[in-house]
């Protein structure tokens, strides 16, 4: 009987944290966008993406520390695409999700459980100039 008052209690209390409510996710909005050259051919060619990532509410603190590491490596990887993979939905929806787990290899790489942290990657504008 005990157990089922003190459950919802310590749920509650576990969504909490001085006294504030902590949302389940949160977005980051890594910033400034992603302006970056692409596909190395005879004309220059620019990829201007914005990203976001769906993370634990209780992990925004670390994944923002981490920032650095992981737009290194956000450009490195938008650095080495080829056209068709920018300019496609199916292009970009692979390149979505090789950015995702980037930053969960990242994220395991600098923090305990850090990959378990990030939930989600989005483009929120994703521009190619050819």
């Amino acid at each position: 009987m005990k157990i089922r008052l003190l459950l919802p209690l310590l749920l509650l209390i576990s969504n909490q944290v001085h006294g504030q409510e902590v949302p389940d996710s949160v977005y980051v909005n890594i910033s400034p966008d992603f302006v970056t050259n692409y596909d190395e051919g005879a004309r220059l060619k620019y990829l201007k993406a914005s990203v976001a990532l769906k993370i634990v509410g209780l992990s925004e603190e670390a994944v923002r520390h981490h920032l650095p590491s992981i737009k290194n490596s956000l450009v490195i990887l938008f650095t080495s695409q080829a056209e068709e993979n920018l300019t496609s939905t199916v292009g970009r929806e692979t390149l979505r999700r090789e950015a995702l787990d980037e930053v969960r290899r990242i994220m395991s790489t600098l923090e305990r459980d850090g990959d378990q942290q990030i939930e989600d990657l989005y483009f929120t504008n994703f521009i190619v100039q050819q």
